[in-house]
């Protein structure tokens, strides 16, 4: 407002402009925010005529806020409503049998879950002891070797017939013992013979005759020796042969019987191998059948382990097969309704009185301090013009 004083002293001052009616301001958007909420609403829901049925939406009188109230109907086809209700009958035998299904299930489930089929196996039975193998002293040692026989190197040659340079009776002197006597029967008979022919011993005659026969009984003595010396020759070689054979007899005995006692001996050493080698191979026979056995013993684990989760599932199956069936009656117990649209609503928006007041009592605010301002200058003017005043009084009159 103007001060009538001052305005008068020094001029009137500018009248501010009038205030905004905020509140009015906000009331009036508050209704036009209801109005284009109402519009908005009845756009976003139309009426629906569908296969299936219809939807009306109908808006009612509008209180004394003036807010109308929106009510939907929905109406199905005849053919529809009567599958709703045949649905319906069938849902609902459905929702008896899931409460038959409930007591089923609430005697199942009110008795501890107690499995009765057999154990886990956690451990084998012994399927047999391993033979580590068969020893050398089980079936012996095999023979290193046999004593080797000893062969004769020298002949007995103490059974042989001498040789003629040899003293003794030889085929020789046996054949000049039987000469000799002859030899001297003949000389003593031609020595007769020879003296009865009036021949004397020293006379030509005599002596020639005594030279021929004394050579005769020296080509008799030649051929006796010479037959000797033949026949001891040939009874030394035979005997001599005799011995050889002998010996090599003995000797091919000797090697026949270290063949032979050789031959037993790798005998011998082939049963003790054959033995051995049959008993390795009982032992890898018996630790295979050990091996299978363990095996075995394992398969049957497994086997037993598996039919006890069989049995197991199956239990558990059992108790949770009456809230499985509860499940599925219950699902199936479910109204399928026909699909409308769904009610489209608007927000209506507040006036903002709040926001109005606030932006009054800026205005207001605003004014005051451009008055408090106006004043202070107007103030400021007075002591101005009183100092310019007393300045000029002392100057004139000192």
């Amino acid at each position: 407002m103007a001060n009538p004083y001052w305005g008068n002293l020094f001029g009137s001052n500018p009248e501010p402009p009038a205030a905004p009616d905020y509140a009015g301001a906000a009331i009036a958007q508050g209704a036009a925010n209801k109005e284009t909420a109402i519009a908005q609403a009845k756009l976003n829901n139309p009426n629906v005529v569908s296969p299936y049925g219809n939807q009306n939406v109908v808006w009612s009188t509008p209180d004394a806020s003036g807010v109308s109230q929106a009510t939907i109907t929905q109406s199905l086809t005849p053919d529809a409503q009567r599958t709703l209700e045949a649905q319906q009958k069938l849902q609902y035998n459905m929702a008896n049998l899931a409460g038959t299904g409930y007591t089923n299930a609430f005697d199942t489930l009110n008795k501890p879950f107690s499995f009765g089929g057999p154990a886990v196996q956690t451990s084998l039975a012994a399927p047999g002891t391993l033979q580590a193998g068969p020893t050398s002293g089980q079936y012996g040692t095999a023979q290193g070797g046999v004593n080797a026989p000893t062969l004769q190197s020298n002949l007995d040659l103490s059974n042989v017939a001498k040789m003629p340079v040899n003293a003794g009776m030889t085929a020789q002197e046996a054949i000049m013992a039987r000469l000799e006597p002859t030899l001297a029967r003949n000389r003593v008979s031609t020595e007769t013979q020879l003296i009865n022919q009036g021949l004397r011993p020293g006379t030509e005659a005599y002596d020639n005759a005594a030279r021929i026969l004394g050579q005769q009984e020296n080509d008799q003595r030649t051929q006796a020796a010479l037959q000797g010396i033949n026949l001891d020759i040939s009874a030394n070689q035979q005997g001599f042969g005799q011995a050889l054979d002998t010996g090599q007899f003995q000797n091919n005995a000797n090697l026949a019987g270290f063949t032979a006692g050789l031959q037993n001996q790798q005998a011998g050493n082939q049963a003790i191998s054959q033995n051995f080698g049959q008993g390795q191979t009982a032992a890898q026979m018996q630790n295979a059948m050990v091996a299978q056995q363990a095996n075995q013993n394992l398969q049957q684990g497994q086997f037993a382990n598996t039919a006890q989760q069989q049995a197991l599932a199956q239990a558990l199956q059992q108790r949770q097969l009456p809230i499985n069936e509860i499940s599925a009656l219950i699902s199936q117990s479910q109204i399928q309704n026909p699909s409308f649209g769904a009610y489209q609503g608007s927000n209506i928006a507040a006036a903002p009185i709040a926001n109005a007041t606030a932006l009054q009592g800026a205005f207001d605010q605003n004014i005051y301090n451009q008055q408090v301002g106006s004043a202070n200058a107007n103030t400021a003017g007075l002591y101005g013009l009183g100092g310019a005043a007393t300045s000029a009084y002392v100057k004139k009159y000192g």
